[in-house]
């Protein structure tokens, strides 16, 4: 029975955030998701292990969903069908921080306030004034605080609201959710936990709103805690700064075009009660489910329960987030690639050097490559970039990746940059490059860097640094020119309108019109092998 409970309260937490989101018809959502996402700024979701296939027209215009289509997260955000993966806590740790919450120690003590026999609630399902006060010594907060908790009470479903049969009055009593919390079982905690979180993302703008009608409806807070929550977890590896999600959620409330009169509301509201992001934070720090920096600037970390929480809900809307090991010896290859996209450059840093300490540098170059050739675009460059960074330990295994064609390119960079560190008596390590060679280096980079209407140059660098070294551009392009492959002229082209460097851009420039020159020549040979066979 409690299973089934907690499923229920799963799917509970999902119906909120996809009731919040579904209102959240601004495009921007997609800029802010694909500028702080790599994968989504890629394009490119699904298995590690099969390729990326590409979101459906990269992002779908997200507007509201139309009542006969099911509301799921997937859709509304336009998501594939797996996510980065996360590493967690055991889920005794987790419900540990959980009951820890001063957040949910306050729900606690407002159940124990409403008491065995409930209390009778207003038209508007609203406590009494009388019994506001009340609870408010009780909990020693301020009375306007008591809304919020309330809210957030009735929405998560640790209270219940009860119609007294014939006298037309309404009772508010203890709901599952405070009844699944008291049994004190561990999983039960965390659904419990993850039914709150969810509805503070979506009733803490909305109650704060409710507190100034006046210029509240002149904005839409509706739907903008939830969306910047989900957008925390998506972008969880380059992060969002408490500035970034203060800008989402004034776009979503001002709206566009923007309006002078909806610019004018929201700057009278910051002045009268400060900036909601900043409130809707403090909310999700008290209940355990971020960090907040000191400074504005730096990134909001999502805690493990958020991340816990925010998986159980994509889960059950179709979209897998793998789980990686608790420790980094258990990890393999496929694994240390699926956190990539995950956690902050900074940790992962730190796991793949003791990723590759612990392993060995050889045996950690093999796996690494191994894995490579049986894996899309975007995984593949991860894998060449950590393998490049083992350094000449790695020699022996960039060799043996030459048999396959699917690193063949990869192989010859990495084995000519690090020829002069090898010693004299190492056999040569590159005889005559093919141009050939480079034609899944080319593949993977159309895949990521070009399959954009609007490539993102930030980005593009990236990619293209996972798959050449600084200083060795010139030489990768002069290659690529000559290659047979069909799309190289397009990846040079994109990478010379669109790379941030300009001695990049320009060389690719070059090497794209020799490319195009070296096609024509090549189709004016096979036109003329006819007219000299027909001469013999």
């Amino acid at each position: 029975m409690a299973v089934d409970f907690d499923a229920k309260l799963t799917s509970l937490a999902a119906d909120i955030l996809r009731d919040a989101v579904q209102v959240y018809d601004r495009s921007d959502i997609e800029r802010w998701l694909v500028g702080y996402n790599p994968v989504l700024a890629a394009g490119q979701v699904g298995t590690l292990t099969g390729g990326f296939p590409a979101i459906s027209g990269a992002f779908p215009a997200i507007g509201p969903v139309r009542a006969d289509t099911e509301v799921t997260l997937k859709k509304v955000f336009g998501l594939g069908t797996q996510l980065p993966a996360v590493r967690l806590p055991a889920e005794s740790e987790l419900a540990l921080q959980a009951r820890s919450s001063p957040l949910m120690s306050k729900l606690e003590i407002l159940a124990r306030w409403l008491g065995p026999n409930g209390r009778l609630v207003t038209t508007d399902d609203e406590l009494q004034d009388a019994d506001t006060a009340d609870a408010a010594r009780r909990l020693g907060v301020p009375p306007e605080y008591v809304s919020y908790l309330w809210e957030y009470a009735l929405t998560s479903g640790w209270f219940g609201l009860y119609d007294e049969p014939g006298s037309g009055r309404t009772w508010a009593v203890h709901g599952e959710s405070a009844s699944r919390w008291a049994d004190g079982d561990d999983s039960g905690a965390l659904h419990v936990w993850a039914a709150v979180f969810a509805a503070v993302l979506a009733t803490t703008l909305e109650v704060a709103a409710s507190w100034d009608r006046d210029f509240s409806r002149k904005l839409n807070f509706q739907g903008q805690g939830a969306a910047a929550g989900v957008t925390l977890f998506l972008a969880r590896r380059s992060g969002m700064s408490v500035a970034d999600l203060s800008e989402l959620i004034k776009d979503g409330a001002v709206g566009a075009p923007v309006w002078s009169r909806a610019r004018r509301a929201w700057d009278t509201w910051i002045r009268r009660h400060g900036d909601p992001a900043r409130l809707l934070l403090g909310e999700l720090t008290d209940l355990d489910a971020v960090i907040v920096p000191e400074s504005d600037g730096d990134r909001v970390e999502l805690m493990p329960l958020a991340l816990w929480a925010m998986r159980e809900q994509f889960r059950l809307d179709g979209v897998k987030v793998p789980l990686l090991p608790a420790g980094v010896a258990h990890m393999t290859a496929a694994d240390l690639v699926a956190m990539a996209e995950g956690v902050s450059e900074a940790q992962f840093h730190a796991e793949s050097a003791a990723w590759v300490t612990g392993r060995g540098p050889e045996r950690a170059a093999r796996d690494l490559l191994s894995f490579a050739a049986f894996s899309g675009p975007l995984p593949r460059l991860s894998a060449v970039e950590l393998t490049r960074g083992i350094g000449v330990a790695a020699h022996k295994a960039w060799r043996d990746a030459m048999q396959r064609p699917e690193l063949r390119g990869y192989a010859r960079i990495a084995l000519s940059v690090m020829a002069s560190e090898l010693p004299e008596s190492t056999m040569p390590l590159v005889l005559d490059p093919d141009p050939d060679d480079l034609t899944w280096v080319a593949t993977d980079l159309l895949a990521l860097a070009c399959g954009e209407d609007n490539p993102d140059p930030r980005r593009i660098a990236e990619q293209f640094r996972e798959a050449v070294p600084r200083g060795e551009e010139s030489w990768i392009f002069d290659l690529m020119s000559r290659s047979s492959h069909p799309d190289v002229v397009q990846v040079l082209t994109v990478l010379g309108r669109h790379h941030p460097e300009r001695r990049v851009a320009r060389d690719a420039r070059r090497a794209a019109h020799r490319a195009a020159r070296n096609r024509t020549a090549a189709r004016a040979d096979v036109e003329r092998i006819p007219l000299r066979m027909a001469g013999r």
